[in-house]
């Protein structure tokens, strides 16, 4: 029996008051007191846990082991954190012309200029799907432009970072998928949902390794990833599913995140606190650093809370495979709104 979804997408989200990321990190909860909230409810304290850190000086086969065993690790300062900062600077800059940012501020600091998150929602099948007045194309436009910037482009092919995927893997050769997306969690806004990667990766076997990359710090409150504890063979168990019920579809819909078996959006749940109790399971949640990036497995399941402080969270994902293995080839070129991914 095919997985089903357990509610329908909500888009208002609840009303949270602002507070400024370092706030955020001083007043840091410990697991069991720590409240968050997702898109469809909260996430109430006892369903919070602590995501393992891993350190860059911690022996690469343990590194390896704990992969293995949570689907997961959290590698603290595997990027410089300067050239972070810079890319994090690089796109605010960006976007500044539109309003995204409060003035007079530092476009590095990412402060939001407040008021209604909708205004902001990124280009896509929600916001198709809502039929919002777009008052600000010019955003909506340099939303999409910088994932084409010659600075991002160089960002997503960093050197460390690709070295070290090299060396985590084992792999001869890795090949980064083209395809990447920026993720600027704006304050009060929707969050992602519940998945896990493999559900828009079905054109290729489950062997991509995702990196996410938070560009500057991202306190508890702040909107970061959170992972479900114990998840990867929840997230195998899962596709089974919807693979066996997708039998009767032709090859492109069984392919699709978005056939008639997925949950809008191709996700498992807007609610995480609802999810988390369905499956018994904790969302792990951290405290990230610029510098800090997590590789995780395309099975595992996650999801994203709402950003409770002031500064926009930015984060991207970048993707990558072992050269000459097969792999999901429609993730060979640059995001567009309108991909069909």
């Amino acid at each position: 029996m095919a997985p089903s979804a357990i509610s329908v997408p909500c888009v208002v989200a609840p009303v949270i008051p602002p507070f400024r990321a370092q706030e955020a990190k001083s007043s840091m909860e410990t697991p069991g007191s720590l409240k968050l909230h997702s898109t469809g409810g909260a996430i109430e304290p006892e369903a919070v846990g602590k995501l393992r850190p891993t350190h860059m000086d911690t022996p690469l086969e343990e590194i390896r082991r704990r992969y293995n065993q949570d689907g997961y690790v959290w590698l603290k300062g595997l990027l410089p954190a300067e050239e972070i900062w810079e890319a994090r600077k690089q796109y605010f800059q960006f976007l500044a012309p539109t309003g995204l940012i409060k003035p007079n501020t530092d476009p590095k600091e990412g402060i939001y200029c407040g008021g209604d998150w909708l205004r902001w929602m990124a280009p896509g099948k929600l916001r198709d799907k809502l039929n919002l007045a777009d008052p600000n194309p010019e955003y909506e436009k340099r939303v999409v432009d910088a994932h084409s910037a010659p600075w991002y482009i160089a960002f997503a092919n960093h050197p460390v970072l690709k070295d070290y995927v090299k060396k985590f893997t084992g792999w001869e050769a890795t090949t980064l998928l083209q395809r990447s997306i920026f993720r600027p969690n704006i304050p009060g806004g929707d969050t992602t949902p519940v998945h896990y990667d493999q559900i828009y990766l079905r054109a290729g076997p489950p062997t991509a390794l995702t990196a996410w990359v938070p560009l500057g710090d991202c306190a508890l409150h702040g909107g970061g990833l959170l992972y479900l504890e114990n998840s990867v063979s929840l997230g195998q168990e899962l596709e089974r599913g919807f693979t066996a019920a997708a039998q009767g579809l032709t090859e492109a819909e069984r392919l699709s995140a978005f056939n008639q078996n997925m949950m809008e959006g191709g996700f498992l749940e807007t609610d995480s606190g609802k999810f988390s109790k369905v499956w018994g399971r904790k969302w792990l949640a951290a405290d990230y650093e610029a510098g800090d990036v997590v590789l995780h497995d395309p099975s595992i399941i996650h999801c994203s809370a709402i950003n409770e402080t002031d500064v926009i969270r930015l984060a991207t994902d970048l993707r990558f495979v072992e050269s000459g293995k097969p792999f999901d080839e429609r993730w060979m070129k640059i995001w567009s709104p309108d991909d069909g991914l």
